[in-house]
Parts: structure tokens; sequence; C-alpha cells
């Protein structure tokens, strides 16, 4: 048996908004989850937005075959109100393609009629707790999230020091097999520490903790920085990778938010390009410096072009389904060094364009129209 979390225990009870043409099944669920959440039902879409719109929803079960509006289009524009309001599927149909595809539009999870009474209330406290996580994070103070940073980051370190220490000190007595299993280890091990970082930092840069300090900024000494942390990469993959910029060229910017732009970009292009080459390129702009990333992948999805642009804008009703963390990173780096970012995509690969203003004390200028 399942009860209420216990962290909610000073807090109001959650809310739970059901949805479901048939009076039976909402009946059903009300009297399995009332001990523990106050109980909104809704016999059709509409209603059940309305509910939403009206705010104080944590969680809704949803039945995706619904007369009127789908059940999909509810999902979608539950999320557009509160991305956070975790969604659970009901579906009866003994099909999971509606499920899944309710999935794929960030519902949390889904139950087939008939449904255990059980597996319902433990579903929709796992719902629960997810929900009020988020809450927290997105209310966590600067330490916490200093804390929780380095939480995540210290059993990383260790795994990949003692990883490397086997690998050193025992190679000779590994077989071939133990070799490729520690060399995965740490491989994967350096990737989940990228993502740990690049997600706490976007974290921090969405709460304003990260100034943007402005310096000289030598741009083909951060091209060339860039191109060498990658150069294993690609070379892995046959693939070159260029940097032309004219020497001396400088602009007044945040030096390592610079850095993080054009590695994320850079990364990018060499992960989704499978041959021929990607370029790092600078060149002069009036009151500031053009960047360009071009590859000769098979060239970025539209749809990922819109969603880079909604980041970029910072106007996206809801999270981004479809970015990776580089181009998620870029777009909030590109927010807040003030710089203009578009793309060019085709059969014979992806232009990423930026202009990158000077930065003096803080303050932005406008780029000249020829940006």
């Amino acid at each position: 048996m399942f009860s209420a979390l216990p962290s909610l225990a000073m807090r109001v009870r959650p809310r739970v908004l059901i949805v479901d043409d048939e009076r039976g099944v909402r009946e059903s669920l009300r009297a399995i989850l009332e001990r523990d959440c106050d109980v909104v039902p809704a016999a059709s879409g509409e209603e059940a937005l309305d509910i939403v719109e009206r705010g104080n929803v944590d969680v809704v079960t949803l039945d995706l075959r619904m007369p009127g509006l789908g059940g999909i289009s509810v999902l979608e524009r539950i999320k557009r109100i509160d991305a956070d309001i975790e969604v659970l599927i009901i579906t009866g149909y003994g099909s999971l393609d509606t499920a899944v595809q309710g999935l794929r539009h960030r519902a949390f999870d889904y139950l087939a009629k008939p449904f255990e009474t059980e597996e319902v209330r433990e579903l929709v406290q796992k719902a629960l707790a997810r929900r009020f996580a988020v809450r927290r994070m997105k209310a966590a103070p600067e330490h916490m999230l200093s804390t929780l940073s380095h939480e995540f980051r210290t059993p990383l370190n260790v795994i990949m020091g003692y990883s490397s220490m086997l690998r050193e000190e025992t190679d000779e007595a590994l077989s071939e097999e133990q070799r490729l299993a520690l060399d995965r280890i740490q491989s994967n091990s350096n990737a989940l520490l990228s993502y740990v970082e690049t997600l706490f930092y976007m974290a921090e840069l969405d709460r304003g903790l990260v100034p943007l300090v402005s310096s000289a900024v030598n741009v083909p000494g951060v091209l060339t920085g860039v191109r060498d942390e990658l150069a294993s990469r690609a070379a892995a993959k046959g693939l070159g990778l260029l940097v032309e910029a004219p020497a001396g060229l400088v602009v007044a910017t945040d030096e390592d938010k610079l850095t993080r732009l054009v590695r994320a970009l850079a990364d990018n292009a060499v992960r989704y390009t499978p041959a021929g080459e990607v370029v790092l390129a600078a060149r002069p702009l009036e009151g500031g410096v053009a960047l360009e990333v071009r590859d000769t992948g098979p060239g970025l999805a539209p749809e990922l072009i819109a969603e880079t642009r909604e980041v970029i804008a910072n106007h996206a009703a809801a999270p981004p389904r479809l970015l990776g963390f580089g181009l998620r990173l870029a777009g909030r780096v590109v927010r807040t060094l003030g710089a203009e970012l578009s793309v060019t995509a085709g059969e014979g690969g992806t232009a990423i364009h930026l202009a990158v203003p000077s930065v003096v004390n803080g303050n932005r200028p406008h780029l000249a129209e020829s940006a």
C-alpha cells in the first residue's frame, strides 16, 4: 500500500485531474486516489484544459481516445500551459501505439485498462514526486545548485580516476576485452561528466548566477583551442577540422562564454557529420565579430532550427523536445552574449552564422546593419 508522500505533509494536498469521457473510469480513479490527493474529474478535453488554465493541478490522468478534442492535443496544450505538470496516459485499446505517441510528447508514463489499483497509486505517487522535485530544483538557492553539482561530479571523478589507474598499472595483465571495458568506462564517464556540467551551467545561466565578464578575446585562439579539443574525435571519423580566421582578430566579450558557444556548435557539427569537414571561421564585423561553424553533414532539420530560435528568443511555450544539450546551451549563451544566430541548412550541410557584439562594462552596443 502507498501513503501520501512524506514531503507533502506540511503543504496542501496534491491535486490530480482525471480526464476521461467514461464516468465509471472517473469514479473508479477517484476512489483509488482520493485518500492521498484532491481529485478533480473532467469529462472532456475542453473541460480539462479549462481546469488546468485555472492552475493548481499537479498530475493529470488522461484518456487518449475521447470524442471531441483528442488526448494528444490535450496533452500538448497542457504542456504549453505548464510544462512541469506530469501526465499519465490511460488507454484501453490493446495497442501501445497511441500510448507511445503520448510518451513522445513528454507524458510521464501510461496505464492500460483494466488497470491495477496499486499500480495506479504507485505511478501517481512517482509522478507527484517528480513534479515537486522539479519545483524544488527551480526554487533552489545558489548553494543548493553548488552542492548538487559537487555531489554529481565527485563519484564520477572517482570512477574515472580508478579506471585510469587500472588501465595504466595493470595494462599488460589485461585481456583485450578488459581493456575495451575500461576504455568504455572512461569514455562514458567523461561524456556523463560533460552532460552534468552542461546541465548545471545552463541552470546557473537561467538563474542569472553567471555574470558577463568582458575582456579582449583573441578569436583565432578560441577557434584553435576548440579545434584542438575536438581533433581526435574528428580524426577518428576521418573528418577535416579547419580554422579560418585572420591573425590578430580581437573582440571585447566574455571569453569563457564565447568558448563554450563555439565548442557546443563545433561539437554538434563533428558529432553529426559522417564525412567531409567541419570549418570554424571568423571575420571582422563592425561593432563585433562574425563567426561561422559549417559542416558537410546531412543538414540541420527545420524543426531543430525552429526550436533553436525559440531558445534564443526565450519565448518558447514549453521546453524544446528535440534539441540536445549542445544546441540548448548554444541558444542560452547566444542570448547571454547579446549575439545573433542564423542557420543555413541543406543537402550540402549546415552553416551556423553568429554575430557577436563587443561588450564593454556589460553594455551591449547594437551591431551594425551589415550583421
